[in-house]
């Protein structure tokens, strides 16, 4: 049994599935986080190790089935800056053929089916990816908060923290995102935020967290909250114009996708990215995204592998692309 150990790592997830030759996925696993860049090495090396065998045993497989692990990790860039620790790792584990791309780079090839094209990626985080047809990268964005992070679903937390504060001192326009926040965070008066963000101390992936209770609040039709949704959208559509030129698709057209929890579960968001880059670049195709991030991983170790990815197992990979 020839099988592809695929990893998908980030900041507090690590997933890893099993797949054959022919598309199957037999084992499925998952553990804590394996960013290098977060969290000591003993914790990467135990959350690598712990989704492997999980998904190794379920398929009852062994490291001898294993003919190459394809991993993509948050700690490691588009270019593959920060790879060679991973790499380390995971030979300490017994995979002597192993690949390790950024997340950023499993995503695009998931999305788009390992296709050429422009991804954006929108979850805590943001970044826009490009990969062109003679397989150059571009990276735009990715900077993150302090920089930025357009789009993101930190960066429309803190907008909406912004638009509660300017409404609760009077210096901007009424919107219930300060009882909203107030309520999510069980407070009795909004200046407790205060407290909680830089006394008692709020992690980014809390703050981002906030952005689903804003999204709330703009779907029930608050102004306020509705224009940075649309804002959210018509950054991440700048980011992906500029990685389109820099790429040389303007004119020729090209392929667009998206990942992530803002983009895929927030349509407001979607439908003014989606209008915006249509406006800016009219020849662009947007596709919804094919696969998972660690479908995408799988996608590249079989290239790397040479296995011929014919209809069936493209058939098979599609189910598991409905099933995200």
């Amino acid at each position: 049994m020839d099988v592809i150990v695929a990893i998908d790592g980030g900041g507090s997830r690590t997933r890893c599935l099993a797949i054959d030759r022919l598309g199957r996925i037999l084992g499925d696993g998952e553990s804590g986080p394996s960013n290098h860049l977060l969290v000591a090495k003993d914790i990467v090396r135990r959350s690598l190790a712990e989704a492997i065998d999980k998904a190794l045993t379920q398929g009852a497989l062994t490291r001898a089935d294993v003919v190459c692990v394809s991993a993509g990790l948050a700690g490691v860039d588009y270019d593959g800056a920060g790879a060679e620790e991973a790499r380390e790792l995971l030979g300490e584990l017994g995979f002597s053929n192993v690949i390790v791309n950024g997340d950023v780079v499993i995503a695009h090839y998931g999305a788009l089916g390992g296709h050429p094209g422009v991804v954006a990626l929108a979850g805590t985080g943001s970044v826009i990816l490009g990969i062109g047809k003679s397989k150059e990268r571009v990276k735009v964005g990715g900077w993150g908060p302090i920089y930025g992070d357009e789009g993101s679903a930190y960066r429309i937390a803190q907008k909406a923290l912004i638009a509660a504060a300017r409404a609760y001192d009077g210096r901007g326009p009424e919107t219930t995102l300060k009882e909203a926040i107030q309520r999510a965070l069980g407070l009795r008066d909004f200046r407790e935020t205060v407290t909680r963000i830089y006394v008692e101390g709020m992690e980014a992936r809390e703050i981002a967290a906030l952005s689903r209770i804003a999204y709330d609040v703009a779907e029930s039709g608050d102004g306020v909250a509705r224009r940075i949704f649309f804002q959210a959208g018509e950054e991440l559509a700048e980011g992906v114009e500029v990685a389109i030129k820099r790429l040389g698709m303007a004119e020729s057209g090209g392929l667009v996708s998206y990942q992530g929890s803002i983009l895929e579960s927030c349509a407001l968001v979607r439908e003014r990215f989606s209008e915006t880059l249509r406006q800016r670049c009219p020849t662009v195709s947007i596709v919804p995204p094919r696969y998972p991030p660690v479908i995408g991983a799988y996608l590249i170790g079989s290239e790397a592998m040479g296995w011929t990815l014919n209809e069936s197992v493209l058939s098979a990979l599609d189910r598991m692309g409905k099933k995200r």
